[in-house]
């Protein structure tokens, strides 16, 4: 009996050489910024930034210290059944007021533009310094529809604005009886002594500012500052 040896033969391992031109780890973080900048850089960005930002706050400053001052007077109107209507057609007038139906109607016709040019003219100013703004009034407990509206306009100066609140009240007083039928419009509250100095949002405005010039300030000295750094390795 013939024994006959098998020969194993270890299978063969190929051996895998990066390819010629391949980037080295190093080259590789410095190509994709893993390459933390030096001491010196992150102190110049950090100047940048903080430098970018104050400049940007103190032209903000100078911008709204020179802007024209607005001020804003209000009113308040009340909707009641139109002089002349029978007891039944009063008691159906303040069901639609109660649930807010007529006070709806008056306040999409007191929003319309088309009362600007008289109130801008009243205010001695042009239509685009006038800022209107009405709103429904609110039982404040109960926050339940009533039958005030609430109107208030902006304009360059105190008397303007008063006088832009008063013209919109009586312009749109005829077109709400017409448009909603059976209303009438009075004045609860008068304009006349409410006008006070508008606020501006300056600290809001300010850290907004702030914060893109630094980002931006920083933002730019960095990729500098990171080209400068990767082209002088390159060149070690």
């Amino acid at each position: 009996m013939v024994a006959v040896a098998a020969s194993v033969r270890a299978p063969r391992v190929a051996r895998m050489s990066a390819p010629t031109g391949a980037p080295t780890a190093e080259q590789a973080a410095g190509r994709w910024g893993r390459v933390p900048l030096s001491r010196r850089s992150r102190i110049v960005v950090a100047i940048a930034a903080l430098a970018t930002a104050v400049v940007a706050a103190v032209a903000t400053m100078v911008l709204l210290g020179s802007s024209r001052p607005l001020y804003t007077a209000s009113a308040t109107v009340a909707l009641v059944p139109a002089p002349g209507l029978t007891a039944d057609q009063q008691s159906n007038a303040w069901k639609d007021i109660t649930n807010g139906r007529a006070t709806s109607v008056a306040v999409v016709v007191l929003r319309q533009t088309q009362w600007l040019t008289a109130a801008a003219q009243a205010a001695g100013t042009t239509p685009d310094r006038i800022e209107v703004d009405v709103a429904p009034g609110t039982a404040s407990a109960t926050g339940l529809n009533t039958a005030l509206i609430d109107i208030g306009a902006s304009a360059p100066s105190p008397s303007g604005a008063e006088a832009a609140v008063a013209s919109i009240i009586q312009q749109a007083g005829p077109a709400i009886n017409t448009t909603a039928g059976g209303y009438a419009v009075q004045v609860a509250d008068s304009p006349d002594g409410t006008a006070v100095p508008t606020p501006k949002p300056r600290n809001e405005i300010l850290i907004i500012v702030l914060l893109a010039g630094a980002g931006v300030g920083g933002g730019l000295a960095w990729t500098r500052m990171r080209r400068r750094e990767a082209q002088a390795r390159a060149a070690a």
